[in-house]
C-alpha cells in the first residue's frame, strides 16, 4: 500500500479527532454521539490502511509521529470525558439526592 492513501486516511482521522473536541466544547450530546460515531469509523479506516503498510513506511517518522500525538490527544479526552462524567454524577447527586438513596433495595 502506498503511504499517501495511509497519509489521507490519518488526516481524515486528526479531522474527526477535531470535530469531537468541538463537540464536546459545544456539549450537545446530539454532535457528541456523531462525531464519536465517525470518529471510531476513521480509527477502523486507519487501522485498515495501515495493516497494509510496507516495513519502509512502518518506520516512516512523520506518520510515526502523527499517529503518537493522535493517540496522546484521544488519550487526553478520554480522560477529560471520564473527569466531565464524575463531575455530573457528583453534581446529581447534590441535586437529586433521593433518587440516589431510593431503589430495589
Amino acid at each position: 500500500m502506498s503511504a499517501q492513501p495511509f497519509a489521507a486516511t490519518l488526516l481524515d482521522t486528526e479531522r474527526q479527532l477535531s470535530c469531537l473536541a468541538a463537540a464536546i466544547v459545544a456539549g450537545e450530546p446530539e454532535s457528541l454521539a456523531t462525531a464519536a460515531s465517525a470518529l471510531r469509523l476513521a480509527t477502523l479506516a486507519l487501522a485498515d490502511a495501515g495493516s497494509g503498510l510496507d516495513e519502509a513506511q512502518r518506520h516512516d517518522r512523520q506518520l510515526a509521529l502523527r499517529l503518537r500525538k493522535l493517540a496522546q490527544t484521544l488519550a487526553t479526552q478520554r480522560q477529560s470525558l471520564m473527569r466531565r462524567s464524575a463531575l455530573v454524577e457528583r453534581a446529581l447527586g447534590i441535586l437529586v439526592p433521593a433518587a440516589q438513596a431510593q431503589g430495589y433495595g
